[in-house]
C-alpha cells in the first residue's frame, strides 16, 4: 500500500455583505489534499501533470507552495474510484517508490 496525498476541489462557503448592509451566502472552490491509502498493484500508470486551465492554476498558486509537482495515477479501470488521480509528488518520486 502506498500513502499518497490526493488533490481534489472543494467548496468554501464564504459570507459577502452588500452595499446595503444585507448579507449573502456565496461559493468558492479552492483546491486540497486528503491523504489515501492505493494498492500499487492497481496502478497502470504514472505521468507528471500540469494544470492546463488558468482557474485551476491560479487555485494550485493559492493552496500550494511554489514549485509544487503533481503526477497523474491511472488506476484500473474496474475499481468503484474515478481511473484518473491527481496526487502532490514529483514523477521520480513515484517512480522510485513503486520500483522499490
Amino acid at each position: 500500500m502506498l500513502k499518497i496525498s490526493e488533490v481534489f476541489q472543494k467548496q468554501i462557503q464564504t459570507q459577502q455583505e452588500r452595499p446595503d448592509g444585507t448579507a449573502y451566502v456565496q461559493f468558492v472552490q479552492s483546491m486540497d489534499t486528503r491523504d489515501i491509502l492505493l494498492n500499487a498493484s492497481y496502478i497502470v500508470a504514472v505521468q507528471s501533470y500540469e494544470f492546463s486551465s488558468s482557474m485551476d492554476r491560479t487555485r494550485v498558486e493559492q493552496a500550494f507552495p511554489t514549485g509544487t509537482k503533481f503526477v497523474k495515477l491511472i488506476l484500473d479501470g474496474h475499481s468503484f474510484r474515478s481511473s484518473e488521480i491527481i496526487a502532490v509528488g514529483s514523477f521520480d518520486k513515484f517512480c522510485h517508490d513503486l520500483q522499490g
